[in-house]
């Protein structure tokens, strides 16, 4: 008839053994389209009740009012067929027919997929009547046998068939499936690119770690993006990845990723308002279980070299924000027990290093670092037993990626001894020596302390005071947790002045010991920490000369070539404090509102408010001695202080910002009640 679309069908004919996934195979190499994930999860879910697939996947093409004829050889069984049509199908029927012509089933449903199940008692040729009855398009059908041991029906197989939005995803799986992004929705979008065009949802349900890969291509400009849990999230950090384009192809989509068990939701979106058919396809590759197949060898006292481009995160952590980077996994064999330490370092991503004594088991993990006693280097140290251990060279930042090497020394549990590892060999610091640098993983135990340190490593620092000093340690970079223990007479527990994570004494002069100790027996490696022997003698002078302030005394003066004496929590960095500063004090006899206001000439000025002239021991932070401290009031020549205080005596400071801030200032205090 003219203007007639004429019918066309396709028969992929397969051995009743092969399962639905080998279809999909075929269907590919014949050229026929990839089968919608739709039917992949009809097939998922009758395979669930106990049914098998058999037969044949059969395809075709029809339009309006018209039918195709499939043959059918069935022997005496129950059978259940399912049809589906593709875009542009609103009424899809089926009916099957006896070799004698009568109707054995029929699907009286008004859908684009229909469903019947019949069980016959003759074997011969029965013929499958499919029917456009609105609409036209592709179809696909096939058939399952058995009886459903979970009480299910193709009704209920029907219903796992998702819409392609949030509330009724369609089921996702391994393989290659045919998709339309004109029937979706419009309503999410991806973080890579901008989207006012209809998407498609897919639901991906994972039950152990896999590699996965998932790509697109199609006709238009697609975006691909991914979802955990929340698939109406909106926010970027509901989303664990979104590509636009794969390389340089604007038809092409891809995303890689390790992801953990759980429930995904898979968009195809796309560009702008482009939208059409596509192809998607879904490979996995085991997780964390593949990379710990075949780890690579680490050699204990040999540095490994290496990248994290192009792997996975595969290994999550107990530091580093979770490890979230990608990971390579080392096997390193420990002979007998050893202090071990490993280190990662890289300059070219943030690392984290972390070890497992089983290699796929997060709940074996035995010590994680992302930080060390040198820069760019994570390293964990501890003492291992002889055995196998599992090293993961890992990074902060998930899309970090680069170079780095990666090193294991071993040492005796009882260490060999260092330079300045004892009292009579102590190394010497003092005034001069701003930072220290040391290392205990080779050293012996001989001192401890109070506070901790016995039979763990340590280190010994002579410290010479010529005058009364304010004598201040504390640890910068450390690869295990180390103590301060100062002592007036080395390895003299009677002696011990000061003991903890930070060490801040006043002292009179004379020698010192000042030894660094791990804080327990398995705590040792390199370390960095500040050192400070401050001359209390002009502060001191400064506090015992400070000139008194009455109320509603206005002064002028300047702080130039004073010299520095005290530091101001609001001012510049304390490092950078070093102008000349200008003390003063007053006294109320009852609680009082007080109010000091400071005006500079040409220079930044601080005004600070001191409980006491000086900070007391254990803490040189001026927050200590501080009641109040104002840098700026409306300008940087102006500061204010306006508090009420108890009956006392204070100190009135007048420093500079930062360093060459000093100079001529006017300075008001009045009782305000």
């Amino acid at each position: 008839m003219p203007g007639r679309r004429p019918q066309r069908w396709l028969r992929v004919a397969l051995p009743a053994a092969v399962g639905l996934a080998s279809a999909l195979g075929a269907c590919s190499a014949s050229r026929v389209p990839a089968i919608d994930p739709r039917f992949v999860a009809v097939h998922n879910t009758l395979s669930a009740m106990g049914l098998a697939h058999v037969g044949s996947v059969q395809q075709g093409t029809l339009v309006e009012g018209r039918e195709a004829r499939l043959p059918l050889e069935l022997t005496p069984q129950c059978a259940t067929i399912v049809a589906m049509g593709g875009e542009g199908v609103r009424d899809l029927d089926a009916q099957l027919i006896d070799p004698r012509g009568n109707p054995v089933a029929h699907d009286a449903t008004h859908e684009s997929q229909a469903a019947l199940r019949a069980c016959v008692e003759s074997a011969g040729t029965y013929t499958l009547v499919i029917k456009m009855s609105a609409g036209q398009g592709d179809f696909v059908t096939a058939m399952w046998s058995g009886s459903a041991q979970q009480g299910g029906s193709p009704v209920s197989a029907l219903a796992a068939v998702g819409a392609g939005t949030c509330e009724s995803p369609i089921e996702l799986g391994v393989g290659s499936f045919a998709g339309d992004t004109s029937r979706g929705r419009a309503e999410h979008d991806g973080t890579c690119a901008q989207s006012r065009s209809k998407e498609l949802v897919y639901r991906l349900e994972l039950t152990s770690q896999k590699r996965v890969v998932i790509e697109t291509q199609s006709r238009f400009d697609a975006v691909l993006y991914l979802r955990r849990d929340a698939c109406e999230s909106q926010d970027s950090d509901g989303e664990i990845a979104c590509n636009d384009d794969a390389g340089s192809d604007a038809h092409a989509s891809r995303i890689e990723a390790a992801l953990d068990p759980g429930v995904y939701y898979v968009f195809v979106d796309g560009y702008d308002d482009q939208s059409g058919p596509f192809h998607i396809k879904v490979s996995m590759s085991e997780g964390i279980a593949d990379a710990c197949r075949a780890p690579r060898p680490l050699t204990l006292g040999s540095a490994m070299n290496g990248s994290n481009s192009g792997g996975f995160d595969l290994a999550h952590a107990s530091c580093g924000g979770d490890a979230k980077g990608r990971d390579v996994a080392y096997r390193l064999e420990v002979a007998q027990r050893s202090r071990v330490r490993v280190g990662l370092h890289s300059s070219e991503f943030p690392p984290v290093v972390h070890v497992r004594s089983a290699c796929a088991d997060e709940q074996s993990e035995l010590s994680c670092a992302d930080s060390s006693g040198v820069d760019d280097e994570a390293a964990v140290a501890r003492v291992l037993d002889p055995g196998s251990y599992y090293v993961f060279a890992d990074a902060s930042d998930g899309n970090a990626e680069g170079h780095y090497s990666l090193l294991a020394e071993a040492a005796p549990e009882q260490g060999v001894g260092v330079p300045g590892d004892g009292c009579a060999d102590a190394d010497a610091i003092g005034a001069s020596t701003p930072s220290v640098q040391g290392d205990t993983f080779f050293a012996k135990d001989d001192v401890s302390g109070r506070c901790g340190g016995a039979g763990a490593a340590d280190v010994v620092y002579r410290v010479d005071v010529p005058r009364k000093a304010r004598l201040a340690a504390s640890m910068t970079q450390q690869d295990g947790e180390h103590v301060f223990v100062l002592q007036r007479t080395c390895g003299d527990r009677a002696s011990e002045l000061a003991c903890g994570t930070s060490i801040d004494k006043t002292v009179n002069p004379g020698s010192y010991f000042l030894a660094v100790d791990g804080a327990s027996a398995d705590a040792f490696g390199r370390f960095n920490f500040e050192f400070s022997l401050t001359d209390v003698a002009p502060r001191e002078l400064a506090c015992k000369s400070a000139a008194l302030l009455v109320d509603g005394q206005s002064i002028s003066s300047t702080t130039a070539g004073l010299g520095r004496r005290f530091t101001t929590s609001c001012g510049g960095h304390i490092s950078a404090q070093t102008a000349s500063d200008k003390l003063y004090r007053i006294s109320v006899g009852a609680r009082a509102h007080v109010h000091l206001a400071l005006s500079t000439t040409g220079w930044d000025g601080v005004l600070a408010l001191r409980k006491s002239c000086l900070e007391p021991d254990g803490s040189s932070s001026p927050r200590t001695a501080e009641v109040a401290c104002n840098n700026d009031f409306g300008d940087e020549r102006h500061s204010v202080i306006d508090t009420t205080i108890d009956a006392g005596t204070y100190f009135v400071l007048v420093a500079g910002h930062i360093s060459g801030n000093e100079g001529p200032f006017s300075l008001d205090y009045r009782v305000v009640r």
